[in-house]
């Protein structure tokens, strides 16, 4: 029975090591194999990718050399550019400096451009826009106000597009909102000297138009200007009659150097109005977020030399330590462009 017994213990010491062989040092040695297996691929993984980039890089060294003189040629335009940058900063610097207060010490009398004082001349419309235009003028052009009505199926849609100098407003009279523009060109063409009709004809000429016949509209002998299918009517450099397309304004009633009611150049009260002034117009190059290179040319170069002697597989793994989500095809593209710039520098 104590041999027995015995023999049950040895047997049992003897199962227990024969699962432990089995279920745990060959374990052990199959994940120490397939980890050095997985080590050894990423190695043969690294070769080849290097090996494969070096030939691209032979490849590209030799499209380089061919396209040289043109890289060059871009580097010379790029100074180029920056150069006009410059003379361009430069330039918008000398025209803002003080345009705020140019424009507020305007003369009225500058940006006169019709020979008479104030006029009030109302429009029949005809077409997809069917209504009324009434078209208010004083202070020989300085103030000059348009007011639409366009009649709808059961309502009217009334509009109002005012200058004032060189500020424009725009009026809603449904929403009633309004805004406040600064209009620099109006500033610009604002000139005592300039004969305005000869102007307007100047800028019709060079759209196409010409003068085809005269024809009498309330009263006023006007010149017929045609471009195509389209007609413009013109007394004084007042348009008083215009057909493009299929749709018509006509002038009905004009009065002229009359009284003009004061209202018509304001925002009505209670209304919403949002200005955009010269400051919005022309910021200070002081206070535009001027987007800068991340690094110098001093820390470029730094890197370009680092470049020349690193592997692909040594950049892959720098680009994914600070980017670890960096695309492969784009990490490639990179450090084919940088081994070109590198070698570049020494031709």
């Amino acid at each position: 029975m104590k041999k027995l017994l015995i023999l049950s213990l040895i047997f049992t010491i003897g199962l227990a090591s024969a699962s432990y062989a089995q279920f745990g040092i060959d374990t052990k040695i199959k994940n120490k194999y397939k980890e050095m297996g997985k080590k050894h691929a990423d190695k043969q993984k690294e070769k080849a990718e290097d090996k494969g980039m070096e030939e691209a890089d032979k490849h590209l060294d030799k499209a380089t050399e061919a396209a040289e003189p043109g890289l060059q040629k871009k580097d010379e335009y790029e100074e180029k550019g920056e150069e006009y940058t410059l003379i361009g900063m430069q330039k918008y610097t000398e025209f803002t400096e003080g345009y705020e207060s140019d424009v507020a010490n305007k003369d009225p009398e500058d940006y006169r451009r019709y020979g008479f004082e104030s006029a009030i001349v109302e429009y029949d419309v005809e077409g997809s826009d069917a209504g009324t235009k009434t078209l208010y003028i004083d202070m020989g052009g300085y103030k000059y106000a348009e007011y639409n009505v366009v009649n709808k199926r059961k309502s009217e849609e009334k509009t109002a597009e005012i200058l004032i100098g060189s500020d424009m407003i725009t009026i809603d009279f449904e929403s009633e909102n309004a805004s406040k523009i600064h209009n620099p060109m109006a500033y610009l063409l604002a000139n005592p000297n300039r004969d305005w009709e000869e102007t307007g004809r100047n800028m019709l000429i060079k759209l196409g138009y010409e003068i085809v016949d005269q024809e009498t509209i309330s009263g006023k002998k006007c010149d017929i200007w045609k471009q195509g299918r389209h007609k413009i009517w013109v007394w004084n450099g007042l348009t008083l009659k215009s057909e493009l397309g299929k749709n018509i304004e006509t002038a009905t009633s004009i009065k002229i150097d009359k009284d003009v009611p004061s209202e018509v150049f304001n925002v009505p009260e209670g209304f919403e109005l949002e200005e955009i002034g010269t400051e919005d117009m022309f910021p200070q190059l002081s206070d535009i977020e001027m987007e800068e290179d991340e690094m110098t040319e001093e820390e470029y170069n730094e890197l370009l030399d680092e470049i020349e002697t690193m592997s692909y597989s040594q950049y892959k793994a720098k680009v994914l330590e600070e980017e670890p989500g960096a695309d492969d095809e784009k990490i490639k593209q990179s450090y084919l462009i940088l081994r070109q710039e590198a070698k570049r520098r020494h031709r």
